[in-house]
């Protein structure tokens, strides 16, 4: 994280991903520290870097529960986007794959970007749909 926060990369994927997050979670963008660790979080998963968005994560769900016993429907709503992990170069499983032998270990990419949108959309699907039935 440290290499993309200097090279500009993670400032530029925030600003990319500022206006999605603030409709998916409202009440946290107007935290400004809660926004810029979900920024962070988002954006770390999206580059196929887990381990570096796990803290991140944590940041925002501490940030967007304010001392609450009770999750919030953002609250939720992050650990479905965490859980259906979002990814556009997935390292990890390249690196895996690498390490196998594959001899194109980013040719899974179209599976990948496939898979992981068909996921966020439809965690987010079920967790606005359960958010209005649990409210009702």
């Amino acid at each position: 994280m440290n290499v993309l926060k200097r090279s500009g990369a993670s400032a530029a994927l925030a600003r990319a991903l500022a206006p999605v997050l603030r409709r998916l979670f409202p009440d946290a963008s107007r935290d400004p520290a809660a926004l810029e660790a979900l920024t962070g979080n988002v954006s770390a998963n999206l580059l196929g870097l887990g381990n570096a968005a796990t803290p991140l994560g944590i940041e925002a769900a501490r940030r967007m529960a304010r001392g609450s016993a009770t999750a919030s429907a953002e609250l939720c709503l992050l650990v479905v986007i965490n859980t259906a992990s979002v990814q556009l170069l997935p390292t990890t499983v390249a690196s895996v794959r690498a390490a196998a032998g594959a001899a194109a270990p980013f040719d899974i990419l179209a599976a990948v970007w496939i898979a992981s949108a068909l996921s966020v959309t439809a965690g987010i699907l079920a967790a606005k749909a359960l958010e209005r039935i649990w409210r009702s």
